[in-house]
């Protein structure tokens, strides 16, 4: 029992290594957004944590940056330098909230029958510092949408699940196991994932690794769960065959990790979901020989 706990806080400490390679600052909101969310807040810490749950990546909390800010100018090049200095913070996360909406679309007769679906958009813009000089190195734009297809029937006006949903909204905790279930928490969660992907992008140095470590604490309850499927098929000029896809969590731009038994020996990035079990991947890095029935694993966080 002691061997296993001591082998567990081993993986944690393992899977922290990187942290406070980034700090997170306050978006400016210009979605006009009316609910009770503060999105200035509640978004970059959305996503800071999405960033750790998804990569084990830690980001410096904004709690810790209001400590050292006495006014509402949070990009400040002093301030930067002091976030390099105390917490060995490397890059600044901030950005601007532009559109954050969730739409109903309601015909028929009200109190008699009628049809309505939902929507929900999120669309944010990224802009990340360099703490030692207070330039922007990178800027990009990330977004989830969210439509439902179908349209609920309703029936002597009485209120369908979703309606019931749509105005209840305000009385949930942005980022709680009820907010992800909802239709705005749905593209929260894309616009996150989108957010991790590119990061790792433009900062493959400070996002590598891969951990099977799941039970992890944070500020939203944003689940990390673990899916595994196989090598398909080797296919031509560096592309193989999985059978994950779309049901799996899988997005195009993942990386998926290979194994052989339990050494991992590969690494691939999707490049197309072609269905809901099957993706075609670019092998980017490999220790030993790809081959078809090779295990593969990724992290999916919802």
């Amino acid at each position: 029992m002691v061997k296993l706990k001591v082998l567990s806080f081993i993986l944690l400490l393992n899977f922290s290594l990187a942290q406070y390679k980034f700090a997170i600052i306050p978006f400016e909101d210009l979605s006009g957004f009316r609910g009770k969310w503060d999105l200035k807040a509640e978004i970059p810490r959305y996503l800071s944590d999405f960033v750790f749950k998804f990569y084990g990546v830690e980001v410096l909390p904004m709690d810790s940056v209001f400590d050292m800010v006495k006014n509402s100018d949070f990009k400040n090049a002093f301030l930067f330098s002091e976030l390099n200095r105390k917490f060995g913070v490397a890059h600044i996360i901030s950005g601007k909230v532009l559109t954050f909406k969730v739409s109903r679309f309601m015909t028929g007769f009200p109190l008699m029958a009628g049809y309505e679906s939902y929507s929900a958009e999120v669309e944010i813009e990224v802009e990340i510092y360099n703490s030692f000089t207070g330039e922007r190195d990178v800027i990009f734009g990330v977004s989830g949408e969210v439509k439902e297809r179908g349209l609920g029937i309703t029936l002597l006006g009485k209120p369908t699940e979703r309606y019931s949903e749509f105005y209840s909204l305000d009385f949930l905790k942005f980022g709680s196991s009820e907010f992800n279930k909802t239709i705005i928490g749905e593209a929260m969660r894309r616009a996150g994932m989108e957010f991790a992907l590119r990061l790792k992008r433009y900062f493959p140095e400070v996002i590598s690794g891969f951990s099977e470590v799941l039970d992890i604490s944070g500020t939203t309850e944003l689940k990390v769960s673990l899916v595994e499927g196989m090598i398909l098929q080797i296919g031509k000029q560096n592309i193989v065959y999985v059978n994950l896809g779309s049901e799996d969590g899988i997005i195009s731009g993942m990386t998926l990790f290979v194994f052989d038994g339990n050494e991992k020996i590969g690494e691939l990035e999707v490049v197309d979901v072609i269905n809901e079990h099957f993706s075609s991947c670019r092998v980017i890095g490999s220790t030993a020989e790809l081959k078809k029935g090779n295990k593969v694993k990724a992290r999916i966080v919802k």
